[in-house]
């Protein structure tokens, strides 16, 4: 009998945001197929369990996607976690879960902990239609093309962003999309947590100038009013 695959989602911050369902998973796994191992390992520990675990991220993946089916088709459970959230959203495990499906592997679902989704629902912003984007290019150029090309559009766009990159995203909203109304979500579930609310002149400007952590940020549509 075939085993299968479970895509789980875990804290973003908060360890108690686990749910139960998620922890009576990872309990019964044989595998854990993660993209951090540290951050796999203090979750397991969290739960006083050991597991096997298997790192994938963006260059690995292809590779190390067969050894799990493998494993899988000889009646292993895996679960597939992210650093942080859902795993496969601006995150590695598109593959593996690819690959389940062709081999004929059950892959479901454990739903939780989702940074886009929980930035949304505390926004304040008409979210009942949006746009997540995620990560923007990196160079220059595509990511003012890009920046410019979603940002026309009449929902609000969810962007993930770097600290040392916010900032930059921010003034780049600015110089091409004009003096838009944003939302910047800053650590959230975490003790520093802190949403930042306004035009984006005045949210650069409230900005703290030592920004860590993770963040989310959300364009409103260009005729939104708060």
């Amino acid at each position: 009998m075939k085993g299968r695959l479970y895509v789980v989602a875990t804290p973003i911050g908060n360890l108690k945001d686990l749910t139960l369902r998620a922890v009576e998973i990872l309990q019964e796994s044989d595998l854990i197929v993660a993209e951090n191992r540290s951050r796999a390992q203090k979750l397991l520990a969290h739960l006083g369990l050991r597991k096997p675990i298997v790192t994938i991220n963006t260059y690995s993946e292809e590779k190390r996607a067969g050894g799990v089916v493998a494993r899988m088709e000889k009646g292993e459970v895996c679960t597939l976690i992210s650093a942080a959230g859902t795993p496969c959203i601006s995150d590695p495990g598109k593959v593996v879960v690819q690959k389940s499906y062709e081999a004929g592997i059950d892959v479901l679902a454990v739903p939780g902990p989702c940074s886009p989704i929980a930035a949304l629902s505390i926004s304040g912003v008409p979210s009942d239609k949006f746009l997540f984007y995620g990560f923007l290019p990196l160079k220059a150029g595509k990511r003012r093309t890009a920046l410019r090309e979603v940002g026309k559009g009449p929902y609000p766009v969810v962007f993930l962003e770097s600290p040392r990159r916010v900032r930059g995203l921010l003034q780049l909203i600015l110089e091409e999309l004009g003096d838009r109304f944003v939302v910047v979500a800053k650590e959230m579930t975490k003790l520093h947590e802190e949403v930042i609310r306004g035009p984006a002149t005045e949210v650069i400007q409230n900005l703290p100038s030592d920004v860590k952590g993770e963040f989310t940020v959300i364009l409103a549509p260009s005729d939104f009013k708060s």
